[in-house]
Formats: structure tokens, sequence, C-alpha cells
């Protein structure tokens, strides 16, 4: 099972990219496992998860080719 993982703002300056790839992530859950363990540094920040341009809650599953977003606060003008 293949998930990209979209990164943005201050997220994706701390990784150092905007896009991640990652494999066998069945839930959100194991999403969050799988940040926490890779990049601990998001702890710093909030966050929310979407899965298809839609906001995910934490017990939802994940199918291969999903299009995971982890989006910190925006500040608009």
């Amino acid at each position: 099972m293949n998930i990209k993982i979209l990164l943005f703002g201050i997220l994706a300056e701390e990784a150092g990219k905007d896009t991640i790839r990652a494999e066998g992530l069945k839930s959100i859950d194991e999403l969050n496992a799988y940040i926490k363990e890779n990049y601990p540094s998001f702890k710093n920040y909030k966050y929310r998860v979407s899965v298809n341009q839609e906001l995910a809650g934490s017990n939802e599953k994940l199918n291969d080719g999903d299009e995971v977003a982890l989006l910190p606060p925006f500040a608009g003008g």
C-alpha cells in the first residue's frame, strides 16, 4: 500500500520537502505513529489531516493510492 503525504507551511520547512511517500499505512492512527517516529519535530506543531481533500478522523482507514495532506493552521490576509 503506497500513500502520498503532502506537507504544507512549517511542516514542509521542517521536513525539507513537501511530499513524503509511505508504505504499509492502513489508518490515520498508523500515519500519526509514522510521523511521530520519522519527523519528531512535528510534535511542536498542530495540524489537521485530510485524505483525498476531505478532513479525516483518527480512526479513518487509508487505501492504496490515497493522497494525505498534513495541514498546519494557515493565516491569510
